[in-house]
Parts: C-alpha cells; structure tokens; sequence
C-alpha cells in the first residue's frame, strides 16, 4: 500500500470520487494527503499536507489525496513510496515536460472515506511489538520494555492483541503515563500473562485524532496526540506487522469533539 488512497463514499450508493487537476507549489507525490498553499509567493494551488499544530487543528485544511501525475517530470521516490510531479519554475523545464500538476481526490468531511497504512512515525516502520514483562491477572496493564508510546493522550489510543489468550482483542488506552506501562479501563476479557504480545496505535475507533509525518502519505501510529485532525475511524486493522491501516473520514475543520 503506497501512502493514502480513496477507500469510497458513504452517500451516493459509493459514488465515483471526485477528482481535479492542481498545479503544485512543492513537489507532490502519489498517495500523499495536500491542503491550500500557506505560503504565498509560489504560484500553485496546493502543498504537502502539514502535521497538526494544535488540539482539533484548525488552520490547515486537508483538501484531498493525491491519486496520479499528468505532466512527464512523473518520477518514482524510494522516500515517498509513489510517482511525483516535479515542482519548478524553470521555463524552458515547463516547456519540456509540462505545468507541474496532479489529480487530486477531493475529501469531502464526514462523507469521503481514506485508507492509510499506520507506521510508526516514518513511513515504512511497523509499530512496535510490545512483548509483556509483568502479567496483569486483571486484564488491564500492558507493561513492556518496549512501550513505544509514552504520556499519549488519554483515551487517544487503541491496543491490540496479537498473541496470547486475549488475540484479537482490541482495548483503548485510557492512561499512557511512563516508557513501559500502558492502561486500559475495560478489561480485556483474559489476564494478560508474560510473554504475550501487544501493539498500540494512536488512533481509536469512531471519533479521534489523526496526525501525520511530514512525508504526508501515512498514519503516525506513535504520537502524542496532544495536536491533531479531528477525524472519525470507521475500521483500525492491527492485526499483521508492517501492514498496520486505518479507515477514517475527516471531520470539519475544528470541530473539537475530543480534547487532549
């Protein structure tokens, strides 16, 4: 899976995508989310989406995702994991090879569904095994020498089992406070005996919080979540090591319906 994709519509009887040509102001690549240009001066119509600044980011508005290349500077990046289009203001570089554009995808809020792949804070880093040290009889304290996530915020994250009685089962995080120890409230159904094996992405199901790193072509799975889009998590797979996804919605701009 190479970066975000459209992952259909929930009006329309899924209704084609809707999809329009951008000249860039930055070199732009296939599967990476892009908002307006917020800095002038450099005669495109988008840019790489940014991470979040703040809690229910508000003044960087997603536009779409970026699904192909229409002029021939179309090159593969090992870094971005899809075809570019080269940005330039070289005249006799237009001539040649064409404006610098790409279609884009255009998300609609609560309505156009994206698949992404969730890594651990670099595209291509699968989220962290963490294999259990001290077994919790009670179901609800994940403690790991390798916690990857430290001091998330609450109720941002979700666990998944991958080996052990509790396999399958996913838990959210409601307190994430040192480098070893995660809590969740409701009990997983079985305790959690040494040896098992978790994974924690900070993403939840239903209404959460999403960031990205500044590639823009995948869920930051190891966040803080104390800034982040306001998104809604239809589906969160974490099932199989380096093959982690999620399927969301953004949500409008602000909407603030979690607070760090």
């Amino acid at each position: 899976m190479a970066g975000f994709e459209y992952a259909g519509s929930l009006v329309g009887g899924g209704a084609a995508p809707i999809v329009r040509e951008f000249q860039i102001s930055e070199t732009c690549y296939v599967g990476q989310l892009v908002m307006g240009p917020r800095v002038g001066g450099l005669g495109g119509n988008i840019q790489i989406a940014d991470a979040a600044t703040e809690a229910s980011e508000n003044d960087q508005p997603i536009m779409g995702i970026v699904a192909g290349v229409v002029d021939s500077s179309r090159a593969y990046s090992s870094t971005y994991y899809g075809d570019g289009s080269t940005y330039t203001t070289t005249q006799a570089t237009i001539a040649s090879t064409g404006t610098p554009r790409v279609k884009v995808i255009l998300t609609i809020p609560w309505v156009t569904l994206i698949r992404g792949p969730i890594f651990n804070a670099a595209y291509g880093t699968a989220l962290t095994v963490q294999t259990v040290t001290t077994a919790s009889s009670g179901g609800v304290t994940i403690t790991a020498a390798n916690n990857a996530i430290t001091d998330i915020a609450d109720d941002f994250a979700v666990a998944y089992c991958r080996t052990g009685a509790n396999r399958g089962h996913y838990r959210v995080v409601t307190t994430s406070t040192s480098t070893t120890v995660n809590t969740v409230t409701v009990p997983f159904p079985y305790g959690i005996a040494l040896g098992d094996t978790f994974v924690i992405a900070s993403c939840v199901p239903g209404i959460g919080g999403l960031n990205i790193p500044a590639t823009a072509n995948c869920i930051d799975g190891n966040d803080d979540m104390n800034a982040y889009y306001d998104v809604f998590y239809h589906e969160i797979n974490l099932a199989e090591a380096g093959k982690e996804y999620a399927v969301f919605a953004l949500l409008p701009q602000g909407t603030g319906l979690q607070a760090a």
